[in-house]
């Protein structure tokens, strides 16, 4: 079973397309077989010119191509120049041929061309180049899924990480999940006042998801503490930037990421921790970070006190503006619908809103992120 990635389809398309101009036919098609609900399904991946083969004659071709590979050939060439069609093809089809992405054994789709224009059949040359096409697209494709699992155990081991961070204080279980969505959620609505790039908005989930990382190294007694802390314990506290900031600066894919975990906690009036920065001298990802984390925390319950109502804490973040917050940040988030956005939280992130599936924001920012 061959999962066909945007990448891939531009890539399939890409082979046909070139192929076309190689070989003089009416038509080229690649057809991938995929599982829906469970179910095995071949369907049209690419294609070029006319093409009398359909996803149904497709999956019936495929039984006939693997009748010929067993038979010991390399390819499936029907053809009427020395009398009537092996098999049966819809009226069109004058001449075919068919090579496997995959082998006999392992079919997992074709690829097709029909109706040779400059000569009266495909010949050896012909199953040569298309078992060649064939041979990349599936190269191709398999390092496109390898790549996508790379990128689904890279974002499973993050959330696994910063869940077990968030595990250690039963109110801040999901803490870190949420403050990514949030991160994104401005990050994206800033770009509609203001260029921000695709990959800034990944890196801003991904600074977003692993902010408190550095929390690893900070013991228990202190994050669960009930009590007020002493200043010697909100010392340890304030130290979880810099530590978060140490663990990711061995990743060098993490570059990016890193100055918004060092400085989500920095403030615009440089009385933030843990290198007292100002302004613009906090990273644009800290900045929106910072307000994406105290939003949560703000609407989240703690040890120490209720969560607030959602316009007790949007009056606490505007009255922030200079001194805590950036302004265009703050101004951004308070013209979104934020209304929507805490539902879509308090609803655990289920998919009847209308983005797209939260699983697919990580695996989207790691892509970006090891591209």
């Amino acid at each position: 079973n061959m999962q066909v990635t945007q990448s891939s389809a531009s890539y399939l398309q890409m082979a046909c397309d070139q192929l076309t101009q190689l070989v003089q036919v009416e038509g080229i098609a690649i057809f991938v077989e995929r599982e829906i609900d469970g179910h095995k399904q071949i369907g049209l991946s690419a294609g070029s010119g006319v093409m009398a083969i359909d996803p149904v004659r497709a999956d019936i071709l495929q039984m006939y191509l693997a009748e010929e590979l067993h038979a010991g050939k390399d390819a499936l060439i029907d053809s009427t120049q020395d009398g009537p069609l092996k098999y049966q093809w819809p009226e069109t089809v004058h001449n075919i041929i068919a090579v496997p992405l995959g082998n006999a054994e392992k079919m997992s789709g074709c690829l097709v061309a029909t109706n040779a224009l400059d000569k009266p059949d495909f010949d050896t040359t012909d199953i040569k180049l298309f078992n060649s096409v064939a041979n990349q697209c599936m190269v191709f494709i398999e390092n496109n899924r390898l790549f996508d699992e790379l990128k689904e155990l890279f974002i499973g081991c993050l959330r696994a990480l910063t869940n077990s961070i968030d595990a250690k204080d039963q109110y801040t279980r999901g803490h870190s999940e949420r403050v990514a969505f949030i991160s994104r959620w401005i990050a994206e609505h800033l770009g509609r006042v203001r260029p921000v790039s695709e990959k800034l908005i990944h890196h801003v989930y991904l600074a977003g998801l692993l902010h408190d990382i550095g929390k690893i190294g900070i013991g228990e007694e202190v994050l669960r503490k009930n009590g007020r802390l002493t200043d010697a314990e909100y010392s340890v506290i304030q130290s979880h930037p810099r530590i978060g900031a140490s663990i990711l600066s061995g990743i060098h894919q993490m570059e990016d990421i890193v100055p918004g975990v060092l400085g989500h906690h920095e403030r615009m009036d440089g009385k933030g921790y843990p290198q007292g920065l100002k302004g613009d001298e906090i990273s644009l990802i800290a900045r929106i970070v910072s307000l994406a984390d105290a939003f949560d925390a703000m609407t989240s319950k703690r040890v120490y006190r209720n969560a607030m109502n959602i316009q007790k804490a949007l009056d606490i973040i505007e009255d922030g503006i200079g001194t805590q917050f950036d302004e265009e940040i703050v101004r951004v988030f308070l013209d979104s619908d934020v209304q929507k956005l805490w539902h879509i939280i308090q609803d655990g992130f289920i998919e009847n809103w209308d983005f797209s599936n939260i699983d697919e924001y990580g695996t989207q920012a790691v892509g970006e992120l090891i591209r």
